[in-house]
């Protein structure tokens, strides 16, 4: 990137923060928002918690030694709050969450709105044609690929590539990254201390309006993904089938990049109905530690991510594995070094007994 671009991109983030929160201070300030309560941890009497009134939870612990911050984001959202249909839409959420927003990601986002229109509605009539089958129409069907790469191009003219990430670094980020697990989804990365602010405008606003731009580019690299670790290596399809055979009732037992079918049949609808029924800010908890004040924290939080709209918390998934009452086994024949693998059943992870099974795992696996 050469330096007006950076200079432009600094100046815009900077615009974004001032604008946003000038708006944000005068809705605070006309409705006269109580402070939220603050609360400290018996862990460390340094660490405070908060919570905005949509329900976004803050962990914040003041560490002044150096000029930095990291952030943590947590989300209750994994593999098991998803069903058959759209398993791998948490970690592909994951992965489209750092595309941007309506303001980060795009030169024009009114016309790029339009063009991801069309691109939907070019996708949706390929595949209508497409699951004819052995009746569609060849050549139908190969105009309409020809139509729907086509909208993504046009699309695609609009899109500032990685400028989410782009923005972090050029203020002297570092870290930048997300996982994804069966009951949570975390983001993460680090800031000095005089750019917090910029955390709190990306962090908030990708949560907010989100813009799933460049989506089957995106599902296709998930996909490949899919093929790389599991497909294609031994190990990453015998450990698949092992947690498939290990569960058989809870959803533990799906694949967190999802099924290869429901991959290729996932859209950005089905993918933002998981986000909005999911990612409610009951469901969210940011950790803040380093160079900044508590009261510093509670004023950007709720400058931004109070203007997110509070939701109902999910239920829990509710479904209890049965009792296993016999050994299953599976052998597989592959192009592979001989491997052995054994799973057992164990509590809970914050179970009394969590720190010992986490022993004996260490024990009998690492020796």
């Amino acid at each position: 990137m050469d330096i007006l671009t950076l200079k432009k991109l600094s100046i815009g983030i900077a615009l974004g923060l001032a604008v946003l929160g000038t708006e944000a201070v005068a809705v605070s300030t006309a409705e006269n928002a109580a402070a939220a309560e603050t609360q400290t941890t018996a862990i460390d009497p340094r660490i405070q918690e908060f919570t905005l009134d949509n329900g976004w939870k803050s962990i914040v612990l003041p560490r002044h030694e150096t000029p930095t911050v990291s952030f943590y984001t947590w989300a209750d959202v994994g593999s098991a709050q998803e069903v058959k249909g759209i398993t791998g839409a948490a970690h592909l959420l994951e992965h489209l969450a750092f595309k941007g927003t309506s303001h980060i990601g795009t030169t024009d986002y009114d016309k790029e709105k339009v063009a991801l229109e069309k691109v939907d509605i070019a996708y949706q009539a390929m595949m209508e044609e497409l699951h004819k089958g052995d009746k569609a129409d060849k050549e139908l069907l190969k105009d309409l690929q020809q139509k729907f790469l086509e909208a993504q191009e046009d699309a695609g003219q609009y899109v500032v590539p990685n400028e989410f990430g782009m923005a972090i670094e050029l203020f002297g980020g570092r870290g930048l990254n997300a996982s994804t697990s069966n009951d949570r989804t975390d983001y993460f990365f680090s800031l000095p201390s005089n750019a917090v602010e910029l955390w709190f405008f990306l962090e908030s606003d990708r949560f907010y309006e989100p813009v799933f731009r460049e989506f089957y580019k995106e599902r296709n690299v998930v996909t490949e993904e899919r093929r790389m670790r599991t497909e294609s290596s031994p190990i990453g399809f015998a450990l698949e089938e092992l947690l498939g055979a290990a569960y058989k009732a809870h959803p533990y037992g799906e694949p967190i990049v999802g099924h290869f079918s429901d991959l290729q049949t996932m859209t950005p609808q089905k993918v933002m109905h998981f986000f909005r029924t999911q990612y409610v800010p009951a469901s969210m908890t940011s950790v803040i530690v380093g160079d900044i004040t508590l009261e510093r924290a509670k004023e950007l939080a709720k400058i931004y991510f109070e203007r997110i709209p509070a939701g109902p918390k999910p239920e829990p998934t509710r479904t209890e594995e049965p009792p296993q009452n016999v050994e299953r086994k599976l052998i597989f024949h592959l192009q592979s070094q001989p491997t052995y693998m054994v799973a057992y059943h164990k509590p809970a992870k914050m179970h009394p007994d969590g720190a010992v099974y986490d022993a004996i795992s260490s024990i009998l696996s690492d020796g």
